[in-house]
């Protein structure tokens, strides 16, 4: 009885780390002059988070929780603050990679364009749980864009794309 017990644990402490290996990294975020960062599904919920609803080709609905795209990128620098945060920003792009290779692009100045009503969300969970390995455990969701929404991320970079001068001053 003391072996079947021992055993039924052992099967169930190597399920367990079988399942723990089998979970993906979450995606890494590059930020211009920043070190990489992890952003973890835990870092998307509680203050700030949103409900998200995604609605499939055939009308039904599945609820998310995350927070904005922009509202993650300010957290970890991007200035939108400052005249001059603005113009560093004004050719910026935002590039977000699944693990299979799918890219989706957005600009800075389309996600700020939607701050007040945001379209693009990054979510961490369902409202049954933690996603599944193959959405997780970061995705994208766009609102009114299916083919730019964006299962299992594996990073999310911003990058410029053009540098912004400064203006010229014109001599009095």
């Amino acid at each position: 009885m003391r072996n079947r017990i021992a055993a039924a644990g052992l099967i169930a402490a190597l399920a367990l780390s079988a399942r723990l290996a089998a979970e993906q990294p979450p995606p890494v975020l590059k930020m211009p002059g920043a070190a990489d960062r992890s952003l973890t599904a835990a870092s998307l919920l509680g203050r700030g988070q949103m409900d998200v609803r995604m609605e499939d080709a055939t009308g039904n609905v599945a609820i998310y929780h995350g927070v904005p795209l922009l509202e993650v990128l300010e957290r970890n620098g991007l200035d939108l603050k400052t005249m001059a945060g603005e113009r560093r920003a004004a050719p910026a792009i935002v590039v977000a990679s699944a693990r299979d290779g799918y890219t989706v692009v957005f600009s800075v100045g389309e996600l700020r364009m939607h701050r007040a009503d945001p379209r693009v969300f990054l979510v961490g969970e369902s409202a049954e749980g933690p996603l599944p390995e193959n959405e997780g455990p970061v995705r994208l969701i766009v609102y009114g864009d299916r083919a730019r929404s964006a299962y299992a991320l594996a990073r999310i970079e911003m990058r410029a794309v053009a540098e912004s001068a400064p203006p010229s001053r014109k001599a009095p």
